[in-house]
């Protein structure tokens, strides 16, 4: 049996340092040993690296490291040991694991080892995530990919970018995750490492499973994985394709084959060190597909076990999985009393983690218990908040998002592809117009020296002149900027009066109705130029500034005097580019229109609220609401045949957003627009 890979660790760091010392003894006339010494640094580099994967980290021996760390050599040797220790400890001890990697870093850079440097930010940014700094673990992982990148090391940019995928996997955010699976998948297909090659392939058809796609979908990528792995000996990683398969067969109802895939698992983990990580995360998956299966004192088993590793290594985001399962197995088993107590654990775990897709299993488990306990109130209670979040999770967008990134995928192959063939043609052609272009050159350089003080004379004077041209540039067009946005003001409001002139001409209430309409769009719009006239940087509005002055035309218009506005926004300083302050202002003309002709009716005071923020998806958020009559319970937006809501429909989805109206009190839209820029 091939020894487990924590085994051989610590004995290729004994090996690397007993040839380094003998390579000094020797230096003269054994150049073996150099060699011998070599081949070690690359076996205890890939050893090592193979611990860096979501799917093979096991019991490293930290003290025999320390030691190791102690009595190294040289800066490269106890650079690596810093990072086997710090991997190790980033659950553990995260003060210390960022210690480790600041250390690598300081050793690192001093010598230019980019992969020790990747390595090193590549830890600091799993610490950020494992504590909820996203954004922090973003910026850590950038600077991973940058160093993996100048070391030319596309195992590492693989690897990074598998952690960063998995991070938006864990949130619920599939878009996000298959993109940056695809793009790791890329980079481990380019290593041609065959650890990295079948971590990538799982991980993609997990994601694809997680958004949906079917077991025929799947299981090449799985089967991808095996023939990488088994060759190799990994059982580990073995048993846990196989669970993985089985989840997916018994999500189809087809048991028969889960049942195989879970005996194949469970072959294969008997292999197997039982304390890690990776047996951990299998036999959660075996203590799922046990509990499908009925075999419920088995399931629990599994789980519990499962639930011990994980919770010794302190981790956060698995025990979430165990937890979830074992509140199902509970659930099934009738044992309710259990099923509460881990589902409160793991309702807490969730929004501590800010994990949406936990956040959704275990208010299912609280609807599911409520309902089997007969309190039909709660049950209904829980299950509304649960579809709430499931919603959230699996919007409209998932498919095309995901033909999206494959697309995008197969025209980046196809043009790597091309490039290389063209590549290949030209290497040919160039090869035999190299000596020639090379006596050229060298003719030319002496003319050139000759030359070259008198042009960086001549160059000086150029800058100094186009300098002076490129600002007095900038501020001709901030000139003209100003003037352009002036003058369509004044056109727009030319066409509105022109428009106030006919209405002045007809009789017929409904044209009347018509112009009065188009007169209020052609004002929004107008407003809109009269501020990016007003604004300092000529290319924003702000947001309050503009509603509230759209508002009170209107106000002013329907004679609503008595009707208050309260305008709110996540910044005082809210800022819209002019690509987006069109359609929406003129979908805020028509949502306040609405409400300023209808919500009121009989009435002689009411508020209309309008609010406005962004969540850290780049998700902008819009809501106008009135407390007024409201529209009829039947009503639904997306069939109502008016003119306005046409317009706001249309208007919603140029911008590529979503549109939703709630008439239960009062009436209030809400509008998400994605991937809005503005500025605050």
């Amino acid at each position: 049996m091939v020894p487990k890979i924590p085994q051989l660790v610590p004995i290729f760091c004994h090996l690397f340092v007993f040839t380094a010392n003998l390579q000094c003894i020797m230096s003269y006339g054994l150049s073996i040993v150099k060699s011998v010494r070599t081949v070690l640094l690359i076996c205890f580099f890939c050893f090592g690296c193979l611990l860096t994967s979501k799917a093979q980290y096991e019991y490293v021996d930290t003290a025999l490291i320390r030691n190791q760390i102690n009595t190294a050599k040289t800066d490269s040797l106890r650079s690596r040991l810093y990072g086997i220790l710090g991997w190790e400890m980033r659950f553990s001890n995260q003060p210390k694991a960022v210690e480790l990697a600041d250390s690598m870093i300081l050793v690192s850079t001093v010598s230019k080892d980019y992969i020790r440097l990747a390595e090193a930010y590549r830890i600091k940014g799993f610490v950020k995530v494992v504590n909820q700094d996203i954004e922090g673990c973003l910026k850590m992982y950038q600077q991973g990919i940058h160093f993996a990148k100048k070391a030319k090391s596309k195992y590492y940019e693989s690897a990074i970018l598998n952690l960063i995928a998995g991070m938006y996997q864990d949130k619920g955010d599939f878009d996000q995750s298959i993109q940056f699976f695809l793009e790791a998948n890329k980079a481990a297909e380019e290593s041609k490492r065959s650890d990295m090659i079948a971590f990538s392939a799982n991980c993609i058809a997990e994601a694809y499973s997680d958004a949906g796609r079917p077991i025929s979908f799947t299981r090449p990528f799985y089967e991808k994985a095996l023939r990488e792995v088994l060759p190799r000996n990994n059982w580990q990683y073995a048993g846990m394709i196989h669970s993985n398969m089985a989840k997916e067969y018994m999500m189809v109802g087809r048991a028969d084959s889960a049942m195989i895939e879970t005996e194949a698992s469970i072959r294969y983990l008997n292999k197997v060190n039982r304390k890690g990580y990776v047996y951990a995360t299998c036999a959660t998956d075996i203590g799922e597909m046990l509990t499908r299966l009925k075999a419920y004192k088995e399931a629990e088993q599994y789980l519990l076990e499962a639930y011990q590793i994980l919770d010794s290594l302190k981790t956060k985001d698995n025990r979430l999985i165990v937890l979830s399962a074992l509140s199902n197995l509970y659930v099934e088993s009738g044992q309710y009393t259990k099923a509460t107590e881990r589902v409160r654990l793991l309702l807490y775990l969730a929004e501590a983690y800010k994990s949406k897709v936990f956040l959704r299993n275990a208010y299912k488990v609280l609807s599911e218990i409520a309902e089997k306990k007969g309190r039909s109130d709660s049950a209904l209670y829980y299950y509304k908040i649960y579809k709430t979040w499931n919603d959230t999770i699996f919007n409209e967008n998932k498919e095309r998002t995901i033909a999206n990134a494959e697309s995008r995928m197969k025209e980046t192959l196809q043009a790597k592809e091309n490039e290389q063939l063209k590549s290949s043609n030209n290497r040919l052609r160039n090869n035999s117009l190299i000596a020639g272009a090379v006596a050229c050159i060298l003719l030319l350089l002496a003319f050139i020296i000759v030359l070259a003080n008198r042009k960086i004379k001549q160059k000086n004077l150029v800058l100094e002149s186009q300098k002076q041209m490129i600002e007095k540039q900038s501020a001709e067009k901030d000139i003209l900027l100003r003037e352009i946005h002036h003058r369509v003001k004044n056109n727009l409001q030319v066409v509105s009066s022109l428009l106030n002139l006919q209405v002045a001409s007809i009789s017929d209430q409904k044209a009347i109705d018509a112009l009065m309409a188009s007169q209020k769009r052609v004002k929004a719009i107008s407003l809109i130029h009269q501020n990016l006239y007003a604004f300092e940087d000529l290319s924003t509005i702000s947001f309050t500034a503009y509603v509230q002055e759209l508002y009170n035309d209107l106000r002013q218009l329907y004679n609503k005097g008595n009707i208050e506005l309260i305008c709110t926004a996540a910044t005082p300083q809210l800022a819209f580019d002019i690509e987006r302050s069109v359609p929406l202002g003129l979908i805020l003309n028509e949502v306040i229109t609405n409400a300023l002709k209808h919500a009121f009716t009989g009435r002689e005071e009411g508020t209309i609220t309008i609010s406005c923020s962004s969540d850290t998806d780049g998700v902008l958020t819009i809501i106008v609401a009135d407390n007024g009559i409201g529209l009829p319970l039947s009503f639904e937006n997306h069939e109502s045949p008016s003119l306005g809501f046409r317009i706001i429909r249309e208007l919603t989805r140029q911008l590529k957003g979503t549109v939703s109206c709630d008439v239960y009190e009062g009436t209030r839209f809400i509008f998400r627009i994605p991937q809005t820029r503005l500025k605050a």
